[in-house]
């Protein structure tokens, strides 16, 4: 069944989970496995919540907080973060556009990814153990707009090469793919969050998305595998803290 069969794609290709082995995968299955990519990152979400409320009922809020962001980030084997890492040493040599993005894909961690992911990890944490006591729909929500970030940077804005994930993903999507994930992304958003939450983190997510990927273009002539990355750790980052502004 072809539904399923893009769905342990999706699986294979932002988690660490174990999945049953496919075989005879066309490029056209790797694409429209993406519309998966807000639905694992909701299940990442509620896996994330159900460590805060079982730690947090041993230990204190940021024990518990510190816990669940490890095992949620372990599952998916850092590979966003590794983006964020990369990208930020890519920008932050501030060399040519070839030779950045030569950097960019080296797999040695530079000084501006390990400071990158240290901020980006610290502001995560603060968030998560602010959210104290966890409610589902926080930690389910924003994993899936910031996946739901990618799908809209794949189906809309060009790669930076002509190679790699960037340009295998980038403009390709069929467009049912961005829509049918935009769509299950705000019908599970709306019921699991009131919908002026819904509403602030759609409008800022779209907003992150277009400065971002403006910010790529003009850097990189576009989107790699490492920027999609990235952008999903950004988003992820500014919707926690977005629903602490909401919670203070």
């Amino acid at each position: 069944m072809a539904i399923v069969r893009w769905l342990l794609l999706a699986f294979q290709f932002t988690t660490i989970v174990p999945t049953p082995e496919i075989h005879n995968v066309s490029e056209q299955d790797i694409r429209k496995s993406v519309v998966w990519f807000p639905i694992i990152g909701g299940l990442l979400g509620v896996v994330l919540w159900l460590s805060e409320w079982f730690f947090s009922r041993y230990l204190s809020s940021m024990a518990a907080s510190a816990i669940s962001l490890t095992i949620y980030t372990w599952l998916t084997g850092a590979l966003h973060l590794d983006g964020l890492m990369d990208t930020a040493d890519a920008l932050g040599s501030r060399r040519a556009r070839e030779i950045a993005l030569e950097i960019m894909k080296d797999s040695r961690i530079g000084a501006m990814g390990a400071v990158a992911a240290l901020l980006l990890l610290i502001g995560k944490f603060s968030a998560l153990s602010s959210l104290s006591p966890p409610y589902l729909g926080y930690f389910v929500v924003v994993p899936m707009f910031s996946r739901l970030s990618m799908v809209w940077s794949m189906g809309f804005f060009p790669s930076a090469r002509q190679e790699g994930l960037g340009w295998f993903f980038s403009r390709k999507l069929p467009f049912w793919v961005t829509l049918a994930a935009t769509c299950m992304t705000l019908l599970l958003s709306v019921l699991l969050l009131p919908i002026q939450e819904v509403f602030w983190l759609w409008l800022v997510s779209v907003f992150v998305v277009l400065l971002f990927n403006g910010w790529m273009f003009k850097k990189f002539a576009g989107n790699t595998g490492d920027t999609y990355g990235a952008l999903n750790e950004i988003v992820e980052w500014v919707g926690w803290m977005l629903l602490v502004f909401f919670n203070r």
